[in-house]
């Protein structure tokens, strides 16, 4: 193979490279914009049927941690039992009496963790969006981040 080939191909070579180090650069951005921001959505349960409340955010830590920290915290409350929980999935099942709640923690790369938060709204039922708000808050506060809610 000539030289002159070879330069070309370690040309395209780079730019590729850089390239995709760019793109990679534009999501990192992207990701520590979203770090630590509240993200909610609630459908209101209308005309017998149930609607949903949903909070999410993502945060730097660990998986396991943010979990422990969830379930300690839910333990903690006298109001709240647990009805399922696995530790291998990361999910928490509990409930107050009358709102079905789940908690879902997952390890996005190794700094970043995903907090959900959901429950069913029943037609007779008041949102839980604050309730799984002040969830996911009491949990970011516990680990260190800092979070806030999206407006």
């Amino acid at each position: 193979m000539n030289y002159s080939v070879m330069a070309k191909m370690l040309l395209v070579a780079a730019i590729l490279l850089l390239g995709a180090m760019e793109v990679s650069a534009q999501w990192v951005f992207v990701a520590r914009k979203a770090l630590g921001r509240i993200e909610r959505m609630t459908q209101p349960r209308s005309d017998g049927v149930p609607g949903y409340d949903i909070a999410t955010v993502v945060i730097e830590g660990k998986a396991d941690k943010v979990y422990g920290t969830a379930l300690k915290s839910i333990e903690a409350m006298q109001k709240f039992r647990i009805t399922r929980q696995d530790s291998r999935e990361r999910i928490i099942d509990f409930t107050d009496g009358t709102h079905a709640v789940g908690l879902k923690v997952s390890q996005v790369n190794n700094k970043v963790v995903h907090l959900l938060v959901t429950s069913v709204l029943m037609p007779d039922q008041d949102s839980t969006t604050s309730l799984a708000i002040t969830g996911i808050m009491r949990v970011c506060k516990e680990v260190g981040a800092n979070c806030s809610l999206a407006q």
